[in-house]
């Protein structure tokens, strides 16, 4: 195999991988409402910065959050100002960037390998579940993912034509600059140590000036450096405090922070975050070995830089390696489209593990319907959509000698899934740990004056969709404090803790004004307990 010699099959119409991507990514977006803690904080955080104006340091119930920069939250600001404070608008930012990767894996792998390489990669990346499920979800990683992802495809791309260079390299230090924006110097590191390495890979230590880097520096500290020096300005101690907690610390210093995991954790975690693909990392990276081009020393190049530096780190999650999935990716995609277009018999092991994997999507899907039903028996007649999960089980088992079928039916299964989680499952989910409720009654019927607190629960979501500030306290004497009193107030909660805040049995002038299927509860207060002698489920 070599760049020019891959089979060229004309299986997929064009569009069909883009209305994969599409549906993968934005169909149901806003169904299930803010997750706490993670989604609803990045979105209040976004909320507070839009309705205070600090634009520079990002704060949450009126305090300093030092943990990221604040493109993050720019991004989110514009999709609320355009759609209001709901859940699709705040996702919006990271399904953009998904989207991004997505197009740019796809523009790399055409230049690398061919058009049918690109067709694949981009509908294994819209059926790569870990994947759509970040892209779908309010955090900073996608948005890292996509300045790396832009940055070293662009990078592929040039290896294909330096030292002529036709194309121009400041995309690349761009797309550099905004990750360094989104999450840190970790972009820029990451960039630099793969042109390290391939210019190790192809004997040309003439390949880093090639790519212009000085020229690229003064584009990277143009575009992130305005806001490291505003917002040192505005309060020194949190560029401090999130260069060297957040970034040198949490790389190097065992114990500073949370999820703290062993050398090999990508090892073993990654097999299942790449699913369903990873049935066929092994043979792709067999036939990479064997077919070293330029296009397969990149990407080999790419994942390895990532996941080498990521199992270095003391603090490990799998978000933090998604950069690692494009190249991966189509190392994969290399490997089915050559399969397809050779007509190569499927290995055996190959065909059992992928009609495995479409009987456990389907067994999953049937044992998700059955909890919704339990938890929201009002959405039974969603629960159909189960049955293309196991009708692609069926099929895949009666075309298990057929590689095209089989692909698809690996990529069907999947999509499947999407369908099920975000289309069937999402009003169970709301029902047991949404807290719009909640904010539904604190924004129709709490006064502006009265104390609205929370008790060792993160009551994010309910600050966002409520517009309100919400104090959180960690004692309870002075969470209840408003409440015990007969003021009008509101306490979010949950209702194991009721014992130890004093509220079991319920005082005669409190009242449960909500409850969540997790157990939360929102206990209020003064007139709004008066108005309602009765809890509402």
């Amino acid at each position: 195999m070599n760049e020019q010699e891959v089979g060229s099959r004309a299986g997929w119409p064009a569009v069909l991988p883009w209305l994969v991507v599409l549906f993968a990514l934005f169909a149901w977006l806003g169904r299930v409402d803010l997750l706490t803690p993670d989604e609803a904080r990045h979105a209040e955080i976004a909320r507070e910065m839009l309705a205070g104006g600090h634009w520079l340091t990002p704060r949450i119930y009126g305090e300093p959050y030092y943990d990221k920069p604040a493109l993050f939250y720019w991004l989110i600001d514009g999709g609320l100002a355009l759609f209001h404070s709901n859940a699709w608008a705040a996702r919006l930012p990271s399904t953009l960037a998904a989207l991004f990767t997505i197009a740019a894996t796809a523009f790399w792998a055409r230049r690398a390998w061919n058009r049918s390489t690109a067709q694949a990669v981009t509908a294994i990346l819209a059926t790569t579940l870990f994947f759509v499920a970040v892209g779908r979800f309010v955090v900073v990683d996608m948005l890292l993912t996509a300045g790396l992802t832009g940055a070293l495809a662009w990078m592929g791309v040039l290896l294909l034509e330096l030292p002529e260079r036709r194309l121009p390299v400041w995309p690349m230090y761009v797309c550099v600059g905004f990750g360094f924006l989104a999450k840190g110097p970790v972009a820029l590191v990451i960039v630099a140590a793969v042109a390290v390495v391939m210019a190790i890979f192809e004997r040309r230590p003439a390949l880093l000036l090639e790519l212009r880097p000085f020229s690229g520096a003064l584009i990277v500290t143009a575009l992130a450096g305005p806001w490291y020096l505003g917002a040192y300005l505005a309060d020194p101690a949190y560029i401090r405090t999130f260069l060297w907690y957040h970034n040198f610390a949490r790389f190097a210093v065992p114990g500073a922070l949370e999820h703290q995991e062993p050398w090999y954790f990508y090892l073993l975690t990654l097999p299942v975050c790449l699913l369903p693909w990873s049935i066929f990392l092994p043979a792709a990276l067999k036939l990479a070995w064997k077919s070293p081009n330029t296009g397969v020393r990149h990407a080999l190049a790419w994942a390895t830089v990532v996941l080498g530096f990521f199992s270095f780190s003391q603090t490990k999650l799998p978000t933090y390696v998604l950069s690692a999935f494009p190249p991966l990716l189509a190392l994969v995609a290399v490997y089915i489209d050559e399969t397809l277009s050779r007509r190569s018999p499927v290995p055996k092991a190959l065909e059992a593990a992928a009609v495995a994997w479409t009987i456990l999507a389907a067994t999953i899907a049937a044992g998700g319907v059955v909890w919704v039903v339990i938890e929201a028996p009002s959405a039974w007649m969603r629960t159909i959509l189960a049955l293309p999960a196991v009708a692609i089980a069926a099929w895949s088992y009666r075309h298990v000698h057929e590689a095209e079928s089989l692909v698809t039916a690996v990529g069907a299964a999947a999509l499947s899934l999407i369908i099920v989680v975000y289309g069937t499952a999402a009003d169970a989910v709301n029902a047991r740990e949404s807290q719009r409720g909640a904010a539904q009654v604190v924004a129709a019927e709490l006064p502006a004056y009265a104390a609205l607190t929370s008790y060792r629960v993160a009551p994010h979501a309910m600050a966002f969709y409520g517009t309100r500030m919400v104090r959180r306290c960690a004692d309870a004497e002075s969470a209840t404090a408003e409440l015990i009193a007969g003021a009008d107030a509101a306490l979010l909660t949950k209702r194991k803790f009721l014992v130890e805040l004093g509220l079991e049995p319920m005082p005669k002038w409190l009242a449960v004004a909500w409850s969540s299927g997790d157990g939360q509860v929102l206990v209020v207060g003064g007139a709004l307990a008066a108005r309602r002698p009765e809890p509402q489920e």
